[in-house]
């Protein structure tokens, strides 16, 4: 759906993702191979903002999209690590927002979008050979936070 609006504003999807840390390790989800981008591909648990009036929509959207994808509770206290545009297959621009947030509760398992769930520590992650390109940058960019802000 295109809008017009009178300063001919663009709009795009905007994707909140979270690197969920555990006692030192961090989560990642295998992409199902019914996913329109990157089918397949292990990637951080998220998912996209709806449309909805209110506050702290970016951590809302996080907490609920994280339990429904690997079926874990995180705090609501999160920090952004990483930020980026980029174009999806079907030609969409995306705004993806990458956090850092602490697990709370619950057993992880794959549901929604998923197909497998590992932990990692940050040197198990710096070699993860099975890290597309995408990952590879998050990765870079989740080791660079920590170490500015440990």
């Amino acid at each position: 759906m295109t809008m017009k609006t009178r300063d001919k504003a663009q709009f795009f999807i905007v994707l909140v993702k979270g690197w969920v840390e555990k006692e030192g390790r961090y989560l990642l989800a295998r992409r199902s191979p019914k996913e329109l981008q990157m089918p397949g591909a292990w990637s951080l648990p998220g998912g996209k903002i709806e449309r909805e009036i209110g506050k702290s929509i970016l951590e809302k959207t996080l907490v609920k999209e994280i339990e429904e994808e690997v079926g874990i509770k995180v705090s609501e206290e999160i920090s952004l690590v990483y930020n980026n545009m980029f174009q999806r297959v079907d030609g969409a621009f995306v705004l993806g927002l990458t956090f850092l947030c602490r697990y709370e509760s619950g057993t992880p398992s794959a549901l929604e979008d998923t197909t497998e769930i590992r932990w990692f520590s940050v040197n198990q992650l710096k070699r993860f050979k099975e890290a597309e390109d995408f990952l590879k940058i998050e990765i870079q960019h989740l080791v660079r936070y920590l170490s500015n802000n440990s």
